[in-house]
């Protein structure tokens, strides 16, 4: 049986829920044991070898029970994964130390976070290991969303649609005579619901239950769909003109996004998996390590390219950090999904790191650039935080993808020097001023580099309250115009001549000589 299917570890388990659903009280004895199956925990039945690698929902049994105490070692000596519970604020120490003793994981569900949902992700994840079958893919929970869709449609009398968070269409109901509009003709043909109605969705997410929309020309309602507190989606249902949804589709709609979580549930934790691993995959990648990425990455030729998204600085812990990290991660990989379903994205040291694929007829970075402006628009719009987009130039081997990284990153210093009028920008635009501010650097940084000419003028302007220094690199800027540069600094062009000739007689600068002018204009550009 285990060689019909690979099953993941407990680790890998639990790392696909959130961080507010579950959490490990107590480790295993193996970290690396893998979960084969799952299934209620009964207390009356005996112990078996179909309970290796097992992860038992003890669901409705309290962790302080003196018949679960009892019962684990036999549990231990059975060979099973773990054991999922609530705690519910019980005393959690006996229970602890006789699972240690026992050698089985012990894994507190959030009281929040309903039954049904945590066996529908074991399921998605482990597959149903007794009948011998796979784990649900992500092709195959759309495929029963679209089922769905259509169940839905006969029982609210509408036309359906289910969207992910991100406002993606999933799945839509087809039964013959639905009513349709332009909007929702829009919404189908797009695979994705335009910005224009994000306040809608606002306002959608923070209701509990059916919400009404008096959409011009057709009416709609819709309803959120959760799992616990965690946002999964939203069904939206169009109504006939001239008709309005009964309180029977209200009830209807509702009680679809209890079946639609479970099926979404599955979507995204599939769809996590393979993220997960396309992630790890283009971290390597982009550290430049020795990697054979075609066939997991799905990009077999062609150009592509690597975006950089960096987040601002942000108050809070790390974790917190992390948290928003993650959740622009899951921004940017929706959004890059819809332009590239090749694309991959990874959360790495505040940034998020892109590889999208360029089209074949159009290899440079039109696309790229849509996407982060969509990125920092809804970025701005839902997660209330500031991006800056850096994005390197179009490479076509692997081999390349480092370079490509290196440049994106350099476009964010730029970009945090305040060197360009954006958020936004490719390599080619800032090419320039990335060059310049690594110069800058060694110049600065590279006593080699530095001429005391520069000290002796900071420290007497600093001593006599002069701005020789300021004269003098608005003097090189300016390319000798001395009118010019005079009026940058707001003084009459005689003062101006009168100061650089000091500058020459007081610190020995030679402004005749070309490779000393560059040298001191890159000593004292990053200075104002």
């Amino acid at each position: 049986m285990t060689g019909r299917h690979a099953y993941p570890s407990l680790k890998q388990l639990l790392a696909l829920f959130g961080r507010s659903e579950v959490s490990l009280l107590t480790a295993p004895s193996d970290p690396d044991v893998q979960v084969t199956t799952h299934t209620v925990l009964d207390l009356a039945e005996k112990a078996g070898p179909e309970y290796k690698g097992a992860l038992l929902m003890a669901v409705g049994i309290c962790p302080e029970d003196t018949a679960l105490l009892d019962a684990l070692p036999a549990l231990g000596e059975a060979g099973i994964a773990a054991i999922a519970l609530k705690t519910r604020g019980s005393r959690t120490g006996p229970l602890i130390e006789a699972a240690t003793a026992a050698g089985i994981a012990v894994v507190d569900v959030s009281d929040e976070f309903p039954w049904r949902h945590v066996d529908a992700l074991l399921a998605a994840t482990t597959g149903d290991v007794r009948n011998g079958a796979p784990g649900f893919s992500s092709a195959d929970a759309v495929g029963d969303l679209f089922a769905l869709a259509n169940a839905v449609a006969a029982m609210v009398g509408g036309a359906i649609t289910i969207e992910d968070p991100q406002q993606r269409i999933l799945a839509y109901s087809n039964l013959p005579g639905q009513p349709i509009d332009d909007v929702r003709r829009e919404v189908i043909l797009g695979r994705q619901v335009p910005d224009r109605y994000l306040p809608a969705y606002r306002h959608l997410y923070r209701a509990q239950g059916v919400v009404r929309f008096g959409c011009a020309p057709l009416p709609r309602i819709a309803v959120a769909v959760r799992a616990g507190a965690d946002l999964l989606g939203s069904i939206w249902a169009v109504g006939s003109s001239g008709e309005t949804f009964g309180p029977e589709a209200e009830r209807a709609l509702a009680e679809a996004a209890a079946s639609a979580a479970l099926h979404l549930l599955r979507v995204r934790r599939a769809t996590d998996l393979e993220r997960r691993a396309r992630s790890e995959l283009l971290r390597s990648l982009l550290a430049g390590e020795p990697v054979s990425p075609t066939a997991r990455l799905g990009i077999e030729r062609g150009s592509m390219t690597v975006l950089a998204f960096e987040l601002p600085s942000l108050p809070g812990t790390s974790v917190d950090v992390d948290i928003v990290g993650l959740q622009v991660a899951d921004l940017v990989a929706a959004c890059a999904e819809t332009t590239a379903r090749a694309s991959s994205c990874v959360f790495e040291g505040g940034i998020v790191y892109a590889l999208l694929p360029l089209p074949d007829e159009s290899p440079e970075a039109s696309g790229a650039t849509t996407l982060a402006k969509t990125v920092l628009t809804r970025a701005e719009e839902s997660l209330r935080i500031r991006l800056r987009v850096g994005i390197g130039s179009a490479v076509a081997p692997f081999a390349d993808v480092p370079r490509s990284r290196q440049e994106a990153d350099r476009v964010l210093t730029v970009l945090a020097a305040g060197r360009h009028s954006s958020r936004l920008a490719c390599i080619e635009e800032v090419r320039s001023q990335a060059i310049l501010l690594e110069l800058e650097d060694t110049v600065v940084h590279d006593p080699l580099f530095q001429f005391t000419s520069v000290a002796a003028i900071l420290r007497h302007d600093t001593e006599k309250q002069t701005q020789y220094a300021k004269t003098l690199l608005a003097y090189l800027e300016g390319f000798g115009d001395i009118a010019a540069a005079a009026e940058t600094l707001h003084v009459h062009a005689n003062t101006f001549r009168y100061r650089i000739r000091r500058i020459g007689d007081l610190f020995g600068v030679d402004l005749t000589n070309a490779d000393e002018r560059l040298l001191l204009w890159l000593q004292l550009r990053h200075l104002y």
